[in-house]
């Protein structure tokens, strides 16, 4: 079902969370990040549920075209369809699961990894960069972008219909991106 844009949840809330999310145990030991696993097209309304409650989480999502027969439309769609992160206690997390849009909840074993992996997703789409959702790509060569909004930005570059693409990782889920860049913009790690 596609809702109208004003509709769309908050992708992220609170809007500091990946920076105000120290994955430092010591840091908030009541709060952790879980990756929760939705029910088929519930991503948006368990955000939804998430955000009324006032619960940390981040849906990425991104710009896609839909051409109907008269018209063309554009929806926000996730970018990782099945999966919303969150930022939660225990008891958050039993609430979301009480919201009968998740199917299961994953707890994070890296923090530290997901948080840097999913700030570089979230600079990208800050950004307006168009991404496309690829295979998971665990060999090639990685690089950081050395200019432009993009500045900084790690991932691993591979060659594609004679283009270049920076694939951005999500490690936990096991999913990725890519966005399409000069060769020249980039450099060895």
């Amino acid at each position: 079902m596609t809702i109208a844009p004003e509709q769309n949840p908050e992708p992220i809330f609170p809007e500091d969370l990946l920076e105000a999310a120290d994955p430092s145990p010591a840091a908030d030991a009541a709060r952790t990040w879980y990756v929760a696993r939705v029910k088929s097209r519930r991503e948006k309304a368990l955000a939804s549920f998430l955000y009324r409650r006032s619960i940390g989480y981040y849906l990425p999502l991104m710009k896609r075209r839909q051409s109907g027969s008269s018209r063309i439309r554009y929806s926000l769609v996730p970018v990782f369809p099945g999966y919303v992160f969150v930022f939660a206690d225990i008891e958050e997390r039993y609430s979301a699961f009480t919201s009968n849009h998740v199917s299961r909840m994953i707890e994070v074993k890296d923090p530290e990894t997901l948080l840097q992996e999913l700030g570089r997703i979230h600079r990208t789409l800050s950004a307006g960069q168009p991404v496309y959702p690829v295979e998971f790509v665990s060999v090639g060569r990685r690089v950081r972008v050395k200019s432009g909004p993009m500045k900084d930005v790690e991932g691993i570059v591979v060659r594609k219909d004679k283009k270049f693409r920076l694939v951005l990782n999500v490690t936990t889920i096991m999913q990725s991106v890519s966005i399409q860049i000069d060769a020249d913009m980039v450099e060895p790690v």
